[in-house]
């Protein structure tokens, strides 16, 4: 079985399981509840004992819990389908304009308002029973009960739709693990306070103003009564209904957005040895970190993370840090260095050169033409050397025209790259490399004193060659790339605060480097441009 498909079985599943039911729990202690009682002293009862009964009624007879399980079902199986690690960059508008004309994000929008309408809904028919709820048919004499149930729908539906673009097309489902990780009970409170009550509601609850035109507007085209009727919803007791049961619904969502987040990203420690060590016929896929770096997505998020924490100077890391400097016996193979080391590096350096690529196009070296031999080329009756045409792919045709296309103002508006879109699109992909770079920052460090065997010290120049490459060309970028936005850090894009943190990370990895190896860093095997950088590091002028 490989390692994702694993990964996913057995780790993410059981995860989304969690999420489910801590989110049901939280419907039974807050918002339901919250609904009963109010519902209750609505009616004129003050009588504490009655609001008790009620709240306990409503345990007792879980049949209500079958709509948000439902709703949360639905969520968290397109939240599984949707989420990402790294933000989603539009290079074109026509991209953008793709994205949201495509059928998978038609068909999870579906999904997502269904699911919004029914919470909305359900929430309505718990604050004031008498308003009528979607699975209960009104009577036939009851035409204000039908516009009103239009009112509600059509809310939970504009609710679910600026949700589906906020979570689909505005990075609502980059997953970002903490950096500084609390236990779960800890993390879980933190959602729940007055001030994250505001934030759901500022983020996610909809201006009543608007909502209440367009629900009049859909009321008039809703049959051929007169216009006056389209004017019922205009009820005091049912507008203070749909006030709240709008920032129960931003609660909720917004509750079930951050567990999501807080369950799914949750660290996991992943064995430097397995099976595959005993016996070599194992399977390579095996549950390992050194697959588990080679691997993509959140598995490889994850795995970075676990190796940054591994690698930290921390008491409690030594034990299981002592086993990346171990040698294998017999053969004294440094197995499980070079195992961690090299996908690591490769991630380093592929990032390396898709900057490169991208901004200094010049400094990549040519691959030479080599020419053709005549014993194999093919020759005329002369016996000349016939070169054929090369051939034009398909791929080729269109980029071709799509050039051509460009040439028009109102073509070139939505086929043109956007300003700063690529390397932006490239630093929203740094958060692994930002790991590898603290990581290996760390484990040098920890070899001066705990590498007995000195299976790191040769490949310090090989790491201290990819951090600093990577640094010339990340602070050799233009200062038109990825301009200066404004607005303060925590407003930001995450490709912006990429781009900080990797600086910031280079710059720590190589003073840490420096300052524990100390001027014996020179006498290494390195380019005299990359001494004279880590001399202005021992001299503390670099930053």
């Amino acid at each position: 079985m490989a390692m994702e498909e694993l990964f996913t079985k057995e780790v993410l599943r059981w995860r989304s399981i969690r999420v489910l039911t801590c989110c049901l729990l939280f419907q039974l202690i807050g918002p339901m509840s919250w609904c009963i009682t109010f519902h209750t002293i609505s009616q004129g009862i003050l009588n504490p004992f009655s609001i008790l009964y009620n709240v306990l009624a409503m345990w007792i007879f879980p049949t209500r819990l079958a709509v948000p399980f439902v709703c949360f079902v639905v969520l968290s199986h397109v939240y599984n389908k949707s989420f990402t690690v790294s933000a989603w960059v539009p290079i074109t508008r026509w991209e953008t304009w793709r994205r949201f004309l495509s059928l998978s994000f038609f068909l999870k929008s579906c999904m997502i308002m269904l699911s919004c309408a029914f919470l909305t809904n359900f929430y309505v028919s718990l604050v004031n029973p008498d308003l009528p709820s979607i699975l209960i048919p009104c009577q036939p004499e009851g035409a204000l009960c039908n516009k009103r149930k239009a009112f509600i729908l059509y809310m939970g539906l504009m609710n679910g739709a600026y949700y589906a673009y906020y979570y689909l097309m505005d990075n609502g489902n980059l997953l970002i693990p903490a950096t500084v990780y609390p236990s779960r009970l800890q993390r879980v409170k933190s959602k729940i306070s007055i001030s994250k009550v505001k934030e759901a509601y500022n983020k996610h609850g909809p201006s009543m103003i608007s909502f209440l035109i367009l629900g009049i507007m859909l009321n008039l085209l809703n049959g051929n009564s007169s216009w006056t009727d389209g004017f019922v919803i205009l009820d005091i007791p049912l507008m203070v209904t749909m006030f709240m049961a709008t920032i129960l619904w931003a609660i909720s969502i917004t509750f079930f957005n951050d567990i999501f987040h807080i369950f799914i990203t949750e660290p996991i420690e992943i064995p430097l040895t397995s099976e595959e060590d005993i016996n070599p016929e194992t399977d390579l896929d095996s549950w390992r970190l050194s697959h588990a770096l080679s691997s993509s997505g959140l598995l490889q998020l994850l795995a970075f993370m676990d190796l940054k924490t591994l690698a930290a100077l921390e008491p409690r890391n030594f034990v299981r840090r002592s086993q990346i400097y171990a040698i294998s016996q017999p053969g004294g193979h440094p197995r499980n260095w070079l195992g961690i080391m090299n996908p690591s590096l490769n991630l380093i350096r592929k990032f390396t050169d898709r900057l490169r690529r991208h901004n200094c196009p010049e400094e990549i070296p040519k691959v030479p033409v080599k020419p053709l031999d005549p014993s194999v080329a093919s020759t005329d009756i002369n016996k000349n050397a016939v070169v054929k045409a090369p051939t034009v792919t398909m791929k080729e045709r269109l980029q071709k025209i799509l050039d051509g296309l460009k040439k028009y103002p109102v073509f070139a508006y939505i086929l043109a790259e956007l300003p700063d879109a690529t390397n932006r699109s490239i630093f929203a992909d740094a958060l692994p490399v930002i790991w590898a770079v603290q990581a290996f920052g760390d484990l040098v460090s920890s070899s001066f004193t705990e590498d007995k065997y000195g299976v790191a010290q040769r490949n310090i120049p090989d790491i201290l060659a990819a951090f600093l490459q990577l640094q010339k060309v990340v602070d050799g970028l233009s200062r038109g790339t990825i301009s200066k936005r404004a607005g303060t850090s925590d407003s930001l894009p995450a490709e912006f605060k990429l781009r900080r943190a990797l600086r910031s990370a280079l710059r720590s990895a190589l003073y840490t480097v420096t300052t524990t190896f100390g001027p014996s860093i020179l006498e290494m095997k390195m380019s005299a441009e990359y001494q004279s950088k880590l001399q202005l590091y021992l001299d503390f002028k670099e930053g």
